[in-house]
Order: structure tokens, then C-alpha cells, then sequence
């Protein structure tokens, strides 16, 4: 582990990236974007994210369209094959039998970082908004509500708000450049399977496929 912040504390809320993080081995959107049968498509978009040559916003204009007239039921049921670390949902309820609060952000769809926090137990999500027609519950193929990197930002100043915390108290966990922002602004950080970046930003870094050891990196965390 490397430490490069201040220790914050007591702990009140765990927010947790969802692609590289959560999630293993690919994204949300390629996960999807292989059901649907435009994967390729995807992937490309967001080799150029990683590599900033565009931004979360751009991603996501291109590539709603190809959602158009599917239904949100049945892209929430495929979600619940995605790969991910394992005692994700151990490692949430653990948290909240201590009172700490676990939210999900995400720079992908919203939409699948639901459907997975609903499996989980995460109390909340944020990321991009797909919009679906309320009478026909299919996917319109328009992006309601972008999410760029400053936006896990801002969505965490409002979670520490409603529950009378400083960002100080926060502990974020995330593998990459969407996720360095709110590296530099919580209490504590941890770099899961990460990219060098992310690394170099972190409080600590951790190599493994348990959630758990991810938790177990922040001092006084789970104690």
C-alpha cells in the first residue's frame, strides 16, 4: 500500500465505482453492448475514453442510439450476468451494520449500476441517465442526464450533505481516470486492480478479486 493522503475518520460513507471496480474484466456497456450485438462499437468508444482522447459525455451521445426500442427489463435482467469481485454484498451489509452508507458511482449507464445495487445492497447510484419512455418502458435512444468525473464529485458532496458529513469521512474505490477526482477529495481512497493512474492517486492499492480486501485497506474501516 502507498499512502498519499491524510487519514480522515470516523468513516461514514463508502462510494464505489462500478466499471474496473465492481465490475471485472469488461464494462457495464460492453457487457450489454455484446447482448445487444453492437460490442465492437463500445469497446472502441471506450478505449478512447481510457485513453482521453473523449470525454464520458461524448461516449454516451454516440452510443445511446443503439439502445433505442430495447426494454429496460430485459437489459436489467442481463446486467445480473455481468463478472465482478466477489463478497460485494458482504462487504455492503458489513458496512452498514456499522452505519456506514455504500453508494455506487459511475461514469456508465445508471441503469446497470441500479440493477447491480439492487443485488448488492447499495443504498444509491449515480451515473449516466438513459432515458425510457414511461408508457412503453422501452429505452428511447436519448441520454437524459450525462455523468462526467466532476460529477461523482459533486454527487458525493450531496450524499455527505444529506447525512451531515464532511468528504473527510468519505472512502472512495475505483481503478481509473474517472475516478481520480474524487480520489483527490475524499478522506481516503483505494485503487482496486487499477490502472497506474489511479494507483499513483490512491491513499492504497490493492490487487485482488475480493471486495473485501478492498475494505479491509482503510484503516479502522471494518474494526
Amino acid at each position: 500500500m502507498t499512502s498519499v493522503s491524510t487519514l480522515g475518520g470516523p468513516w461514514r460513507l463508502v462510494v464505489a465505482d462500478l466499471d474496473g471496480t465492481l465490475v471485472t474484466g469488461t464494462t457495464a456497456a460492453v457487457h450489454l453492448d455484446d447482448w445487444i450485438g453492437h460490442g465492437p462499437v463500445i469497446q472502441d468508444l471506450e478505449r478512447r475514453f481510457a485513453s482521453g482522447e473523449i470525454t464520458s459525455t461524448q461516449v454516451a451521445e454516440r452510443y445511446a442510439p443503439f439502445y433505442r426500442d430495447i426494454a429496460l427489463a430485459d437489459a436489467t435482467v442481463a446486467m445480473a450476468q455481468i463478472p465482478s469481485l466477489d463478497d460485494i454484498a458482504l462487504g455492503v451489509s458489513l458496512l452498514n451494520c456499522r452505519g456506514i452508507e455504500a453508494v455506487i458511482a459511475t461514469a456508465g449507464w445508471s441503469f446497470g449500476a441500479e440493477a447491480l445495487a439492487d443485488l448488492w445492497g447499495f443504498a444509491g447510484v449515480h451515473g449516466v441517465d438513459l432515458e425510457v419512455d414511461d408508457a412503453t418502458g422501452l429505452f428511447t435512444g436519448r441520454v437524459g442526464r450525462h455523468c462526467e468525473p466532476e460529477d461523482k464529485v459533486t454527487f458525493v458532496a450531496e450524499q455527505c450533505q444529506c447525512l451531515g458529513v464532511g468528504l473527510d469521512q468519505v472512502v472512495a474505490i475505483g481503478d481509473g481516470r474517472s475516478d481520480l477526482r474524487l480520489f483527490h477529495a475524499v478522506g481516503f481512497s483505494v485503487a482496486i486492480n487499477a490502472s497506474a493512474g489511479a494507483q499513483a492517486a490512491a491513499s492504497a492499492t490493492v490487487g485482488s478479486q475480493s471486495f473485501l480486501d478492498a475494505l479491509t485497506a482503510v484503516p479502522g474501516l471494518l474494526d
